[in-house]
């Protein structure tokens, strides 16, 4: 039987690129395991839906021009920016990229979280087991693709929109999501980041 796959294009020829441009960046570009926080539950790895359905009611009304008010953000985010925390999810959305910052979210298949990037502040993590040494985590941010696999860390707080989110302070490449074979785009799919056990990938 004929293994089925994906027609190629410029967009998989660009992809093909990106993650060899990934590789050279930061090595293993199938790392089997990423440690995320236990902020919700000691002992239970964080998922993204657990982060949102425990810091989803710090997010404050909006006022009358459709805005929380600066003064209940600024006490909002004193309570939010003490807890740090390290999520794994896919690539959900497109980034909006303003200059030398960012906003993107990422998806656990059940909840999305966005995450806020600056430039000047975001390490990327290198996958080589040889290494500890950190890469250009802005360079690693302009290579990924919609749906792609990421692990994050950083501390949580909300936008002047009133969006729960996580300012990013690192940034991990963990897995494609898809590939020229069909048989290995629906592999990727049973990575399961929304299970409390699922650290392996």
């Amino acid at each position: 039987m004929s293994i089925p796959f994906l027609e190629e294009n410029d967009q998989t020829v660009a992809r093909r690129d990106h993650l060899e441009a990934l590789r050279q960046l930061v090595g293993n570009v199938y790392p089997n395991k990423f440690e995320r926080s236990e902020v919700v539950q000691p002992g239970r790895e964080d998922t993204i839906t657990a982060i949102v359905d425990k810091f989803r009611s710090f997010e404050p009304k909006a006022g009358d021009d459709g805005r929380p008010k600066a003064e209940e953000l600024e006490l909002v985010n004193q309570q939010l920016h003490k807890f740090s925390v390290r999520l794994a999810g896919r690539i959900a959305s497109p980034p909006r990229v303003m200059g030398k910052a960012a906003f993107v979210h990422i998806s656990d298949g059940v909840s999305r979280l966005q995450l806020y990037l600056r430039k000047a502040e975001v390490a990327g993590v290198s996958n080589d087991a040889s290494s500890n040494s950190e890469v250009d985590g802005w360079a690693l941010f302009e290579l990924l693709d919609h749906g792609d696999f990421i692990g994050v860390e950083g501390y949580l707080f909300v936008t002047k929109t009133g969006e729960l989110s996580v300012h990013a302070q690192k940034l991990q490449f963990l897995r494609r999501h898809c590939c020229r074979y069909l048989t290995r785009c629906m592999a990727f799919t049973t990575l399961r980041f929304a299970s409390g056990n699922a650290t392996q990938i």
